[in-house]
């Protein structure tokens, strides 16, 4: 059983978001925002993959970390909603009404799949997704860059728990389904679906500022790649990830945020 605790944050995303950056730094941001903007859309979706699996889970353990993985993420989208909310409002309605043609579209497929494809298929995408995430938390962990997004501390929390619950897809998986190949090829399908998907928010956005994406070249990404990379290694267990210093005290701080708040 892994050492997950739910944490009921509310932030509120009061100061505008500043998108007079360099080419190189707004591509970035662009890229935080559509990963933002799938969340309300995305983790529902996980969170409806969890439940079915919850009913063959035969390991209490698992299980408790499974439900404790989706109340987390519930947390995390009904924050992200708030932040989305923001970034519409700052769009005149054309390019608004886009976003929200490309949200329908990603509603309609995570509908789709839960109703039409197979558990192992769902949960495949679930850890396809948890393990890019991740890796891209651990990056970001490494460089010192949590919480340097819009919508500030949000980043922090949410990629702190992704971490925190970063065997719990896995473990699910691995109980359930456990093909290696098929993690492989199902998992790989769910990152290029969901990347297209913050490609076409990315690009939206910037359409909407008059301005171009453009590939970034930093530290952090190149970091990320080589811990996505290391997720094909058929001997991969997120379980045995070294966590960077400093993030178990970003969750105990949230814990006391929480806290609270409460």
């Amino acid at each position: 059983m892994a050492d997950i605790t739910v944490r009921k944050m509310r932030f509120r995303f009061e100061e505008p978001i500043d998108f007079e950056r360099s080419d190189e730094e707004l591509s970035v941001i662009l890229g935080a925002l559509g990963l933002s903007m799938t969340m309300p859309y995305l983790e529902p979706y996980l969170i409806r993959t969890m439940k079915v699996a919850l009913t063959k889970i035969t390991d209490p353990g698992l299980a408790e970390d499974a439900r404790r993985f989706s109340q987390q993420e519930g947390h995390h989208y009904r924050n992200h909603a708030k932040l989305n909310e923001q970034v519409r409002n700052h769009f005149e309605a054309p390019v608004a009404d886009q976003l929200r043609a490309i949200e329908s579209d990603l509603e309609a497929d995570y509908q789709r799949f839960t109703r039409e494809k197979k558990l192992r298929f769902n949960l495949a995408y679930a850890e396809g997704f948890e393990a890019m995430t991740c890796a891209s938390a651990l990056a970001m962990a490494e460089h010192g860059t949590l919480g340097q997004m819009p919508g500030g501390e949000i980043w922090a929390w949410h990629m702190a728990e992704e971490i925190e619950h970063r065997t719990v897809a896995f473990g699910v998986y691995d109980h359930l389904v456990g093909s290696y190949p098929y993690r492989m090829l199902a998992g790989t399908w769910a990152q290029i679906h969901y990347v297209r998907y913050i490609g076409r928010f990315s690009r939206c956005m910037a359409a909407g500022l008059g301005r171009k994406i453009v590939n970034p070249r930093q530290g952090m990404q190149r970091s990320a790649a080589r811990r996505w990379l290391h997720t094909w290694n058929p001997r991969y267990d997120p379980a045995k990830i070294e966590v960077p210093e400093g993030v178990q005290e970003l969750l105990d701080h949230y814990t006391r945020e929480a806290a609270s708040a409460a």
